[in-house]
């Protein structure tokens, strides 16, 4: 049996062993009359997938729904290759976010560029047909059962990014948007090249309205709505830490910061570091840009 836990009722989480591993990426499925995936991960977790819906029991063709946080591809890398096995599902996402789905060349290159030597735990992304995406609007609302679940568009760790809001639970799937929650720990996620503080802040603010009850982290597992309020002062801390290594180099400014951070006893190792460095990276563009009064 694939690793699925029952963090809330009806609702599992899958871990995708991300990056070889445990504890740092899942996708979630949510278990009714009809079901849906929340994020999909690389395509390296289809199996994973599959498995843990062969263990609930869930048949293939009940699977209604994928919705995607973002299309950053250890959120909605695995989808293109989850759909041929899943034959009544739709996917859903962000319209900037669709274009890269139907054709995911430049998204994988991206990826690539960003993630180095480590992209492969990312796996390849399948096409997805047009007519199999549904590009959602802002606060539109989808049925799964008795539920519905409530697209929120939330930019700032991408321009691309949704959460979905379930309000009759209370439950905020975040993706990104609030940031990485890693063994207790909340972990900021500022990736290139679209890091933008004031829409993450503006976000933020937005989803403590919703007044959720539990957030879903795709990085990884439930936590508390107050984890908006204590990621929105990371997300400040975090900046200004950057900006105090903007005379030198990128790569002299990852290494300072990455030391400091090390130093301070936050989490590192497999599958984080890297985490880290992109961070830094998606920061500096950000000052760089404002800087020059993009």
């Amino acid at each position: 049996m694939e690793k699925v836990q029952e963090v809330l009722p009806q609702l599992f989480l899958v871990d995708i062993n991300h990056f070889g591993q445990p504890g740092l990426g899942g996708a979630y499925i949510f278990q009714d009359d009809d079901v849906a995936l929340f994020d999909a991960g690389t395509s390296l977790a289809r199996d994973r997938i599959l498995g843990a819906l062969d263990a609930l029991g869930v048949k293939r063709d009940q699977v209604r729904w994928i919705f995607l946080t973002h299309v950053h591809l250890d959120h909605a890398g695995g989808a293109g290759a989850l759909l041929s096995e899943l034959p009544n599902a739709t996917v859903v996402v962000h319209p900037r976010g669709a274009k890269h789905l139907v054709d995911p060349t430049k998204l994988v290159a991206s990826t690539k560029s960003a993630v180095g030597e480590r992209f492969r735990f990312y796996g390849e992304a399948l096409p997805i047909p047009e007519e199999r995406l549904h590009p959602a609007q802002d606060g539109e609302i989808f049925p799964l059962g008795k539920i519905q679940v409530q697209a929120i568009y939330s930019p700032g760790h991408a321009p691309h990014h949704l959460c979905f809001f379930l309000p009759q639970r209370g439950w905020l799937f975040t993706g990104d948007a609030v940031g990485l929650y890693i063994k207790g720990r909340l972990l900021p996620t500022t990736v290139p090249p679209n890091f933008d503080l004031e829409a993450s802040l503006a976000t933020l603010d937005r989803l403590a309205t919703l007044r959720p009850q539990k957030l879903l982290f795709t990085h990884f597992g439930p936590g508390e709505p107050v984890l908006i309020e204590e990621y929105r002062k990371l997300l400040l801390s975090w900046v200004e830490r950057v900006r105090r290594h903007l005379d030198k180099t990128e790569e002299e400014a990852v290494s300072a910061i990455i030391a400091e951070i090390q130093a301070e006893g936050f989490p590192m190792g497999p599958g984080v570091s890297g985490d880290w460095s992109m961070s830094v990276r998606g920061v500096l563009g950000y000052l760089r840009r404002r800087e020059a009064g993009g």
